[in-house]
């Protein structure tokens, strides 16, 4: 199946407003190293992104939608580029220079002190939410949002703020306000199946990822499917899935869900080396740990 996918440089694109959209398409393998890039990409991640778009070009060497990509990523992460606002804007173009010296602290001040100017409250914002100060960053937010109230990425976010720190129900109230804006934003219809899912809101969750996945097949879009197809107890149908992704992606939270789906229908043996894999590719494994540790104590008691 061919499939063709969006602008990857999303977020550089929301804040420099200089990129164009670029839809590429590949063969099956290269649209998942698109899809993985794409995902990278959305969330600043550009080195990363960078990996999966030299591993398309090793593969197809004349591939242009690839060439195209990694310059437009070479370009974000040159420290010597500029974007139009930094050009334009005096008080930006100060906190970039403190930032490429390493004043992290002079770089937010520079920011903060331009009050009424909507882009530095925007961008500093997105600085607070980036480094994890998600409290800071809300406040930014809404400093923002009061300035250009029709600027929709503000609610966006507010609702990705609101989704780090656990509290869904602020974040579904924000993604409800950036769909009124972009009623086709697969993104946004994947960060509220998300926020629906960890609510338990399991039917609008569904709703909203087959939405998501309506727009644009994306293997972080098939992964939350998965998920709730699992909490739904749908294990088989989730276990399915699950299988799929994870012949392209072995991560933590797959293993996590394949043992989990294994866990629920009896099948300790596998869950046990699942949850195992899950381990070891965590960052945080201490409930990954308890629930490997009752798995391992059932098997040993069957063994006896």
């Amino acid at each position: 199946m061919k499939l063709c996918y969006n602008a990857v440089m999303k977020k550089f694109i929301l804040l420099c407003l200089i990129f164009p959209c670029l839809s590429v398409c590949a063969s099956e393998l290269t649209e998942d190293y698109f899809d993985i890039a794409a995902d990278y990409a959305t969330y600043g991640k550009y080195n990363e992104a960078m990996v999966y778009v030299d591993k398309i070009l090793q593969l197809e060497p004349n591939n242009i939608d690839a060439k195209d990509l990694k310059n437009t990523l070479v370009r974000v992460t040159n420290s010597n580029a500029k974007s139009y606002l930094t050009y334009n804007d005096k008080n930006i173009q100060q906190a970039q220079q403190y930032k490429k010296s390493g004043d992290k602290t002079k770089q937010l001040s520079t920011l903060a002190s331009a009050t009424g100017d909507f882009w530095s409250m925007f961008i500093l914002a997105q600085t607070y939410r980036e480094n994890g100060d998600y409290k800071n960053a809300i406040n930014y937010f809404q400093k923002a949002n009061s300035l250009k109230p029709d600027y929709s990425q503000s609610y966006l976010g507010l609702a990705q703020c609101y989704s780090a720190m656990m509290d869904y129900k602020n974040a579904i109230n924000y993604l409800n306000k950036y769909i009124g804006y972009n009623p086709n934003s697969d993104v946004a219809y994947a960060l509220r199946a998300d926020a629906n899912m960890n609510m338990n809101y399991l039917a609008e969750a569904d709703e909203d990822i087959r939405h998501a996945l309506d727009i644009e097949e994306n293997i972080s879009y098939l992964l939350i499917e998965a998920k709730i197809l699992y909490y739904k107890g749908s294990y088989d149908d989730a276990r399915d899935k699950l299988n799929l992704l994870s012949r392209n992606i072995q991560t933590s939270e797959v293993y996590k869900f394949l043992g989990l789906c294994d866990y629920a229908q009896g099948n300790l043996t596998s869950a046990l080396l699942n949850i195992d894999k899950a381990i070891i590719l965590s960052d945080d494994d201490k409930t990954l740990n308890s629930t490997y540790n009752n798995i391992k104590s059932i098997l040993d008691k069957q063994s006896k």
